[in-house]
């Protein structure tokens, strides 16, 4: 169907990509690179999905071929770094199995990691380098306790002053291990919070609760790191009643910002298996991408579920606007570097204004 590929490597290639060159170079068919997916004489092969196990074994990315490309890290199109900017990914994998996340998929729920020693001495190279804010792109940054802890250790030790960014689990979250990452430079923490219902965090298969969230975004916020939490809308069973009650939680617990999003049915997650074992997708449909409220099993439509991520979003701007708020956003700017430098950066931004003003516009217009 797809003539024009020639070679699709599934998994982790810094290994078989390198085989696959070193193949097509000898002339060789690439029956025995991990992980390949080809067509040999008209007949499809493929070799299964394959991960690397020792992360430390593999060399530091070449950031200098890319040091003419200018990127960063954005919330609703709104930059949060400014300065030198780069990622790190300290382990790979998931081991939880989340209903609408495609990361299990891709991993085969296997977590793997990186030794403490061995990323900082990647941010170290990157300090000296003259890096100033890195993002840690892991799913699961803060799973393993003891290795954060450590890792924030030899950050102090060896003198290392960045902005940090990650994301962790609520389960994960006490105060002692977010003052000590705060301390170590981590300035932003991202949680999946998804819902406050019990029952739809259930069908997410989240493994987290309500009360976990609303913790763990109070101990964040107290270690002075600016917290950023997800949701999602339109999970089948969920009710208007439940979606009203997770607007309310975000009014309640007041992150510095939030990110709602309707649920997507992503291939090679159980909400996909479970929509094509009933029939209502095509085991083939996967050209595209696949909104919930495209299919029987919601119980809303499409301008349903904007007008409440709208409203979510209001609600959320609305529950700053008191002394509350105001005394939040002033202890955040005087705990936290990255706060200022997001605050400052954006202050006479063109496009952030505009585009501010346009969501205010809107909800005022309601």
């Amino acid at each position: 169907e797809y003539p024009c590929v020639d070679f699709i490597i599934k998994g982790e290639a810094e290994h078989a990509f390198v085989s696959l060159l070193e193949c097509i170079e000898r002339g060789e068919k690439p029956s025995m690179v991990e992980g390949i997916s080809f067509l040999n004489s008209g007949k499809y092969m493929s070799n299964p999905l394959t991960l690397i196990q020792n992360l430390d074994a593999l060399p530091f990315p070449a950031r200098d071929l890319a040091h003419a490309v200018e990127y960063g890290y954005f919330h609703e199109e709104i930059p949060l770094t400014f300065g030198k900017f780069t990622t790190i990914n300290t382990s790979r994998g998931c081991p939880f199995n989340c209903t609408y996340c495609s990361c299990a998929a891709f991993s085969a729920r296997t977590w793997r990691r990186r030794s403490a020693e061995n990323v900082v001495d990647e941010l170290e190279e990157l300090y000296k380098e003259g890096f100033e804010q890195c993002v840690v792109v892991d799913d699961n940054f803060t799973f393993d306790r003891k290795r954060v802890e450590k890792i924030c250790r030899l950050i102090r030790e060896r003198g290392i002053h960045m902005q940090l960014y990650c994301e962790g689990r609520v389960h994960n979250a006490s105060y002692s291990l977010m003052k000590t990452m705060k301390r170590a430079g981590f300035n932003v923490m991202y949680f999946g919070a998804e819902s406050a219902s019990p029952h739809v965090l259930k069908y997410y298969n989240k493994t987290i609760t309500p009360e976990q969230t609303k913790r763990a975004v109070e101990n964040a916020k107290k270690a002075g790191m600016i917290v950023i939490t997800s949701f999602i809308f339109g999970a089948p069973v969920e009710s208007a009643d439940d979606i009203l009650r997770t607007v309310r939680f975000i009014e309640q617990i007041r992150p510095h910002a939030i990110q709602i999003n309707i649920l997507d049915c992503l291939l090679g997650t159980p909400i996909w298996d479970e929509l094509v074992e009933s029939g209502v997708v095509a085991d083939g449909d996967w050209k595209r991408n696949h909104r919930i409220y495209e299919y029987p099993v919601s119980g809303f439509s499409r301008e349903e579920l904007e007008r409440y991520v709208n409203q979510g979003y209001e609600t959320y701007i609305t529950s700053w606007k008191n002394a509350g708020g105001l005394k939040d956003l002033a202890r955040l700017m005087i705990a936290n570097k990255t706060a200022r430098k997001i605050v400052m950066g954006n202050l006479f931004n063109p496009h952030v204004r505009e585009r501010l003003s346009k969501k205010m516009r809107i909800y005022e217009e309601k």
